[in-house]
């Protein structure tokens, strides 16, 4: 009876991240739609050369990081959607979890080094502030955004850690007699 209740809970709880996770690829879509139409604003813009030039080098490279996003998180959705059919501690869900956490930490980097470089372009300089604080505002900026990102990217490594670890675990009680 409890291993029935816990199916049940386990069910659950799969349908809201499903939910979650489906609705995050949904807003990075939203976000790509966002950034093709900033990306033909620029194309067809006429401004000053370097910043033109420098600002849709920004949006392409926002565009690649977000459909790199995209991918992960249909690639995680893939995984959350066999875990009610497989073993949860299986060999290709670590892998699945590790490759989604890391890929999550190289989008992080590279979204902050975008949005700095994009502070540092579109805010103008005030009289009387040093470059100093006007960088370090930058990367403050830049950093606050991606803290909640950066979390989940590690909370997922960790629970690659242990869904690999659980499946040694089981591979060694499923050889013991």
């Amino acid at each position: 009876m409890l291993s029935l209740n816990n199916n049940y809970i386990m069910k659950n709880y799969t349908k809201a991240f499903k939910f979650f996770v489906n609705l995050l690829i949904f807003t990075v879509i939203i976000s790509i739609l966002e950034k093709g139409g900033s990306l033909l604003k620029h194309v067809n813009s006429s401004s000053t050369f370097i910043s033109s030039n420098s600002n849709l080098i920004l949006v392409i490279f926002n565009l690649m990081l977000l459909s790199y996003a995209l991918w992960l998180l249909i690639k995680f959705r893939k995984t959350i959607y066999t875990l009610h059919t497989d073993s949860v501690f299986s060999a290709k869900n670590g892998f699945s979890f590790t490759s989604i956490g890391r890929g999550l930490l190289f989008y992080s980097a590279g979204i902050f080094i975008i949005r700095v470089f994009e502070n540092i372009l579109n805010k103008p300089t005030v009289k009387g502030e040093s470059v100093a604080y006007n960088l370090g505002r930058d990367f403050g900026a830049a950093l606050s955004d991606r803290i909640p990102l950066l979390v989940i990217a590690f909370f997922l490594l960790i629970v690659a850690q242990l869904i690999k670890e659980g499946y040694h675990l089981k591979q060694e009680n499923d050889l013991t007699i």
